[in-house]
């Protein structure tokens, strides 16, 4: 049943196809549109790849200057302004971040789907993927990643559960495997309503795979870029990948808490009855309205057959675009790269060079001019005008009537024209011209110094020249957050330990899918209970984080706070937020000195007990309740001191003659003092031993925050803590 011998022309294509010969036939049909709606575009791609390559030349001028065995250099200027736009975008990569919006939705629970992110960000290393996109959209105009989901137990993790997923986000690295819908015009592809992906697979797989399936390979349209000769070998077989987004006819409810859900997602009669949860009436009937919902349907197809089908979970296709330049003339979209552009006047520059190479190479190199007879037997005159020798020997010859012959003589070489030379500076200029490269004045340039602001701003008039590679890799990476943030309850759904990372790159560990908190729970466990189970619950949207990374924020902010010690409010600064200081510094042990100064401040020693194990909080908090109550004893003991002392006084004068007061010797009145210092000295080591616990406690937060395999050594910090 290959697809070049069937003909569609007996079902509707109004309507989705149902068998799996209809969907076949659909696959082939849509994949053909495809291709002839991209074919130009498809063409004009492969051309710019290779002329970034270095195919330079067109094919018919080179092979006549190699008939002749003229020189055809490549001066590839083209790979080197490409090079700087990709790299551009790989320092500037944006970042996601959910943020809450209404319904229900919480900033804690947000924290959380972030973190979650970059974690599928950093597990996918999904800076593969969006080099890989961004950069294809660079050469040709249009590049493509996509998000899979994998076991985590095939992902190398031997503990994880038998139905535990992850989301990975993998790069595609030809462009022309995939066939998008014509149709779609959305920069990402948000609006597609199918797709197709050609993809190869080892027969050996195939074969364990799909025991019953017939060895044929999909041929497809064989458009440019994805030709059949490419895949035509012994060991991989071709097969398709076809997504479309199906529509179901539903229900659309209003429910009593103000909610609506479709009906077909509603439970049974009884669970609702028994969670109070209806459909709200109105007059009498039902309140509720016809609508779809949308299901993505995936197929798998060979030469012949459909050999596999399921329904994905989610809304969106998840097959990322990422755009270079598009153009609607007339209908039809015309797409493009940076290379495209560059092809005519670095052709140009290429020819002026050769002509200026060849003009120099095949000019005489400064001829020497003798007399008959005079380099006989002396062959070293044959090359003396391109080699150094330190003696040149020549034989006199005496002319009658003239006398003496003069030596030979060197003669100027042949003057390159002045034309020339300006034609290969203009064709210079327009390539850099077209390419972006803002032209220095040789006078400004002349007065620039190293950390110039000229210099920044003639950096940001490149960057702002090539802005739109950077803006739609944004968009795509958005879109990217977007279907991730749909996927995630779906895949992330069973009681698991799952990593998180935090904004500063610091991994965390968390339960999901545990029980429902309480309601004194922990505002994180919360937010945790709400990503598995309610994210559906209110309303999240995703933006992006297009400002200096993690790292460089880290130390401008530094910066800025050291120039801030030297002002007025230094001081107060120092006292209140010293670990913040150290902790922003760039350098090695700077964390440790923070941690070990943080208990020093109110709010540094209680966001630290947070990242204690319970068992050491609860020891912790222990001695700061015992630490506040010798404080108190300690002033309490004091005045009792000094009151007593002023009281026994009163009675001494009062009770007994002056001559009796006389009596009390300077060394008895030594003894009182003595013991009263003795007595405070004890009250302060036992404060002193009681805090130095107290430090020992806190030197587990070196531990269990890191990771649950430290939980050992936490252990044996706690024991010392208590012994």
């Amino acid at each position: 049943m290959d697809a070049s011998h069937m003909s569609d022309n007996d079902r509707d294509h109004d309507k989705d196809a149902v068998t799996d010969k209809e969907i076949f036939l659909e696959c082939a049909s849509r994949l053909q549109i495809s291709a002839e709606a991209e074919g130009e575009n498809r063409v004009n791609g492969i051309k710019a790849l290779e002329f970034r390559d270095g195919d330079q030349w067109d094919r018919d001028i080179k092979n006549e200057r190699t008939i002749d065995a003229r020189p055809a250099l490549t001066v590839n200027h083209t790979n080197v302004f490409c090079a700087r736009v990709e790299n551009t975008l790989r320092q500037q990569r944006p970042r996601i971040k959910c943020h809450p919006v209404s319904g229900g939705a919480r900033v804690e629970t947000a924290k959380v789907i972030n973190g979650l992110i970059r974690n599928i960000e950093t597990l996918s290393n999904s800076s593969v993927a969006y080099d890989k996109g961004g950069g294809s959209a660079v050469d040709i105009g249009w590049g493509y990643w996509r998000i899979v989901n994998e076991y985590c137990y095939e992902l190398g993790d031997k503990n994880a559960g038998f139905n535990d997923q992850e989301l990975l986000i993998r790069p595609i690295h030809n462009a022309f495997t995939v066939y998008d819908d014509p149709s779609a015009r959305m920069p990402a592809g948000e609006d597609r309503t199918w797709l197709i992906l050609s993809e190869k697979m080892k027969r050996t797989e195939y074969k364990i795979r799909y025991k019953g399936a017939i060895n044929s390979d999909w041929h497809g349209g064989d458009a440019p870029g994805d030709m059949n000769l490419d895949w035509d070998n012994k060991e991989d077989i071709r097969l398709a990948e076809y997504y479309r987004i199906h529509k179901v006819a539903d229900v659309l409810c209003q429910m009593t808490d103000g909610r609506v859900a479709l009906k077909s997602e509603l439970p049974d009669e009884e669970t609702m009855i028994a969670a109070n949860w209806r459909i709200a009436m109105r007059d009498g009937r039902e309140i509720t309205r016809p609508t779809y919902r949308s299901v993505v349907q995936w197929f798998r197809i060979n030469g012949r057959e459909v050999i596999e089908k399921r329904d994905l979970p989610g809304r969106y296709i998840p097959v990322i675009r990422c755009l270079g330049n598009a153009l609607d003339i007339n209908g039809k979209v015309k797409r493009k790269g940076m290379v495209a552009d560059l092809m005519d006047p670095q052709r140009m520059f290429n020819y002026s060079e050769t002509m200026k190479a060849e003009r120099y190479a095949l000019a005489p190199k400064a001829p020497w001019v003798a007399a008959e007879g005079q380099i006989e037997g002396h062959p070293e005159w044959q090359s003396a005008n391109q080699k150094s020798y330190s003696t040149l020997v020549y034989k006199p010859i005496v002319l009658e009537g003239i006398g003496m012959v003069p030596p030979p003589q060197r003669q100027a070489p042949v003057q390159i024209e002045a034309g020339m030379a300006e034609w290969s500076e203009s064709a210079a200029r327009n390539l850099m011209a077209v390419a972006g490269v803002p032209q220095e004045n040789p006078d400004i340039s002349s007065r620039v110094i190293s950390g110039n602001k000229y210099l920044q701003r003639r950096q940001g008039m490149q960057d702002l020249t090539h802005f739109q590679y950077y803006d739609n890799q944004t968009l795509a990476i958005m879109w990217t957050g977007i279907i991730l943030l749909d996927l995630i309850p779906y895949y992330y759904d069973t009681e698991r330990m799952q990593r998180i990372i935090g904004e500063d790159g610091v991994p965390e560990m968390v339960k999901i899918n545990q029980g429902e908190p309480g309601e004194n729970e922990d505002p994180e466990q919360v937010a945790i209970f709400n990503v598995a189970h309610n994210l559906r619950v209110g309303r999240y949207d995703v933006v992006m984080d297009t400002g200096p990374g993690y790292q460089t924020k880290r130390e401008e902010s530094t910066e800025a706070v050291l120039g801030l010690l030297g002002t007025p409010l230094g001081q107060k600064v120092a006292d209140t937020s010293g670990d913040l200081v150290i902790r922003n510094m760039d350098f090695n042990g700077a964390d440790d000195i923070a941690d070990r100064m943080a208990p020093q401040y109110p709010d540094g020693m209680e966001k630290m007990l947070k990242t204690l194990p319970k068992q050491a909080q609860a020891i912790v908090g222990g001695l700061q309740q015992t630490i506040q109550m010798l404080k108190q004893t300690v002033q309490q003991q004091a005045l009792e001191i000094k009151y007593k002392g002023e009281i026994e006084d009163k009675k001494l004068k009062v009770h007994t003659t002056v001559e009796a007061a006389k009596l009390e010797t300077a060394e008895e009145k030594s003894k009182r003092e003595d013991a009263t210092k003795i007595k405070t000295n004890e009250l302060d080591n036992l404060v002193k031993m009681q805090v130095a616990e107290l430090s020992v406690a806190g030197q587990l937060l070196n531990t269990k925050v890191e990771s649950e395999h430290e939980e050992r050594a936490a252990d044996k910090l706690i024991e010392r803590g208590v012994e």
